[in-house]
């Protein structure tokens, strides 16, 4: 998705701010790159913008959210509502935009509102900056009502004095965007006329093209759209492709035919990444649409729903969802139940049929099923023919992400029971595996009992390892315990499966929950290397804890666990960390044993020379314990 105009304008708002403020934007050259280097050990000023400058770096390197930890601790720093204060809060909008954190902005923005002193800690021109970010969340999170309200209040309240000269422009454009939101087609078309009258607006901004064209295709001026789109020069953009063929879509729809041969065959005879097979998928479907060629509508359909895309292509204007999918399967089932005088009620006749077309069809047994289902109140059958769908749909390619789409993100599906318990279960296995919690826990509510083939083990596990992702600790603990108390005896698969559970609890910090957890297996009964990597996690979970005498212990536990093995590369690992661990438990007597063993085995120069470092902070150290 190309990222709106209005979120890049953020970026040069916050410069233009800051320049306002009498602050120079970056050192021109790397003469006062360095003079501010020097500066920084008594000019607050110039540490200020290292600290920035750092943040960019770390925005550029695709780590926003770090950059945004760091930014709290500068900002602390700094007195509030100052300038350097200000600096940091300018590039914390920036973050949380780029963080998509809607919500915390505008609540970040509100505190700000309600903090600040007018006048004596924030100035007409800071306060316009901010609420039209807030503006810009609020547009994201489709509150149009309450956007276009602020946006109104700023262009006819705000003096050309108090405002930054490009701000009124900015805002004429959002308005546009919440009119188009609203479905206010109309006003959006007059406010785009006004607009390109009051304003001279730059044909390489790809951004305001496309938001011309949006206006100029939901009114009905496709003709205007492409003579716009064609002085476009970015020949690779997805986006502006895909739109083009719309426009040409809309404007001569006998050209359906030959636009659908054409991304067929791009689609089917080219590697494409996902926003690209995505784009041309939509403008198929659109061309199979003006065809009337449901099939091909369920074809490119069933491609954008199996496309696991976390940004859209388009904006809101061109989106499908899974219920325009089950509409088309019940059409199409309902044409093929038709066609064999097939009624309502007669299940056992569909039944037949289904399972004739199975094998020779499975698309149409998939639709007929589908029809079945949406128009019978039978949940036994409503339960048959849901398994046969997710059974034809397995075994495509991204099957799972069609499943997930059909029967979660869709109003036709209102009870996720209707799916047979081992369906639910992989649906369980797929949310997990793509990081979708709260779909695996809704799923996961429903399922009482492990499906049929699964063991009550496997089931709880995974049901503990939900429960870990929600915040319900306490719950996950006592399910494990309740498991064990139970089944006194696992088998290694299943002590791999618990230990996955357990690497969860230490993962969200859990550590006196994960060592406990550790504790309840008979360890002594386990093979060397599985004790020895047990031995590991548990230390890591005391160094975590601070507890640094045991984590030593642990540590050394898994250096030795192996015979014959304490000196491979792992057992060099725990002891070296198991050196650290005295150390910092001030333990100095041992640590300097175990680095100096340490020493005599280690190949790795750099190995040695961290261990040489080691040894002198602990002579220090103990010289300095001698000393008191």
């Amino acid at each position: 998705m190309r990222v709106l105009f209005s979120v890049l304008m953020v970026f040069a708002l916050c410069a233009a701010s800051r320049a306002e403020q009498g602050k120079p934007a970056a050192a021109s050259s790397s003469t006062e790159a360095k003079v501010s280097t020097v500066q920084t050990a008594v000019d607050g000023q110039s540490i200020t913008f290292e600290s920035l400058a750092q943040m960019d770096e770390l925005v550029k390197l695709g780590m926003p959210a770090l950059a945004l930890s760091l930014l709290d601790t500068e900002q602390k720093k700094r007195q509030q509502f100052t300038a350097d204060w200000y600096a940091f809060e300018y590039k914390r909008i920036i973050l949380l935009s780029a963080l998509e954190r809607w919500n915390e902005l505008i609540e970040r923005v509100q505190w700000l509102f309600d903090t600040a002193k007018k006048e004596m800690h924030i100035t007409h021109k800071i306060r316009l900056w901010f609420e039209t970010q807030q503006v810009i969340a609020r547009l994201q999170l489709k509150q149009s009502d309450q956007a276009l309200d602020q946006l109104q209040n700023l262009l006819w309240t705000s003096t050309a004095e108090n405002r930054d000269k490009s701000l009124p422009a900015v805002w004429r454009r959002l308005v546009i965007r919440a009119y188009l939101q609203m479905q206010r087609d109309d006003d959006a078309r007059r406010a785009l006329v006004k607009y390109e009258s009051d304003y001279r607006a730059d044909e390489k901004d790809v951004d305001w093209v496309i938001l011309q064209v949006q206006v100029l295709l939901r009114t009905s001026r496709p003709q205007q759209a492409i003579q716009i789109l064609k002085q476009v020069k970015d020949e690779d953009a997805v986006d502006i492709q895909a739109l083009l063929l719309i426009a040409q879509l809309q404007s001569d729809p006998g050209s359906a035919q030959k636009i659908y041969q054409q991304m067929r065959e791009q689609l089917d005879g080219q590697v494409l990444s996902k926003p690209a097979r995505w784009a041309k998928s939509y403008v198929a479907y659109l061309a199979a649409k003006i065809l009337a060629d449901q099939p091909a509508q369920i074809l490119n359909l069933e491609s954008m729903l199996s496309l696991k895309i976390e940004y859209p292509v388009f904006d809101e204007s061109y989106q499908v969802n899974a219920d325009d999918l089950w509409d088309l399967y019940n059409k199409q089932g309902l044409i093929i139940a038709n066609e064999h005088a097939l009624l309502f009620g007669n299940d056992a006749q569909w039944l037949q049929l289904s399972d004739k077309l199975i094998q020779t069809n499975p698309e149409k047994a998939l639709q007929l099923n589908a029809a079945l289902v949406l128009h019978t109140a039978n949940f036994s059958t409503q339960q048959d023919q849901h398994k046969t769908i997710v059974e034809i749909l397995e075994k495509r390619n991204n099957g799972l992400e069609l499943i997930n789409k059909l029967y979660l993100h869709s109003s036709k599906v209102s009870d996720v029971n209707v799916l047979p318990d081992e369906v639910r279960y992989r649906l369980v296995d797929y949310a997990l595996s793509e990081g979708d919690y709260y779909e695996a826990a809704t799923i996961m509510k429903s399922l009482k009992q492990p499906p049929e083939g699964k063991t009550l083990f496997d089931w709880r596990m995974r049901k503990a390892r939900v429960l870990i992702l929600q915040g319900e600790y306490d719950q996950s603990e006592a399910l494990i315990r309740t498991m064990f108390s139970e089944k006194p005896k696992i088998t290694r698969a299943e002590l791999d499966r618990y230990i996955q559970v357990v690497f969860d609890f230490q993962t969200v910090q859990q550590h006196e929950r994960a060592i406990k957890l550790f504790d309840l297996i008979y360890i002594d009964g386990l093979d060397e290397q599985l004790k020895r990597e047990i031995y590991y996690w548990k230390a890591e979970s005391y160094f975590s804890l601070e507890q640094y005498d045991k984590a030593a212990l642990f540590y050394l536990q898994s250096a030795h666990a192996v015979s014959g093995a304490e000196n491979d590369l792992w057992a060099q690992s725990a002891r070296f960390k198991a050196g650290r661990a005295l150390m910092l438990a001030g333990i100095y007597y041992d640590a300097e044993k175990v680095y100096s063993d340490l020493l005599v085995i280690t190949a790795s120069d750099t190995r040695k020379a961290l261990i040489d470092q080691n040894l002198q902070k602990i002579h220090l150290l103990k010289s300095a314990l001698k000393k008191q």
